[in-house]
């Protein structure tokens, strides 16, 4: 089997095939590391779902041998009111990610700015269907 390097806040390697496979990346602009501290993309279809959060930013999730649309809710826990609050995506990109089974698609998050109002949800998400393919 193929294996694909990911050098952006992956654990490394992706093992391509069998369904589809999802990562984040969190931009180092705007210092969204520690911006956004606690956050978590959940990606489903139908009646299967995962997360990645920052409790493990490095998880890489494969689908059993799903393919297509997947609807994502990016959130992050606000520091001011200590509740899970939804992260709006750019322009461009939407609250679902394709990919195919032979694929892996990426969600990024991005902090807005360095000094955000208070109470500010301060970071937009932005997708990469189908980054990394495998030949089939």
């Amino acid at each position: 089997m193929e294996t694909a390097n990911v050098n952006v806040n992956s654990s490394g390697q992706l093992q391509l095939g069998g369904g589809a496979q999802f990562w984040v990346y969190l931009s180092p602009q705007n210092n969204t590391a520690k911006m956004i501290s606690t956050w978590r993309v959940t990606f489903s279809q139908g009646n299967w779902s995962d997360t990645i959060s920052s409790e493990n930013p490095t998880k890489q999730i494969q689908t059993p041998n799903l393919s297509g649309i997947f609807d994502i809710k990016v959130e992050m826990l606000s520091g001011s009111t200590g509740t899970w609050r939804q992260i709006p995506p750019q322009k461009g990109s939407y609250n679902e990610i394709g990919c195919n089974s032979n694929c892996a698609s990426m969600v990024g998050i991005v902090a807005d700015s360095m000094n955000p109002f208070p109470g500010a949800i301060n970071a937009h998400f932005w997708t990469t269907w189908d980054a990394m393919c495998k030949a089939q």
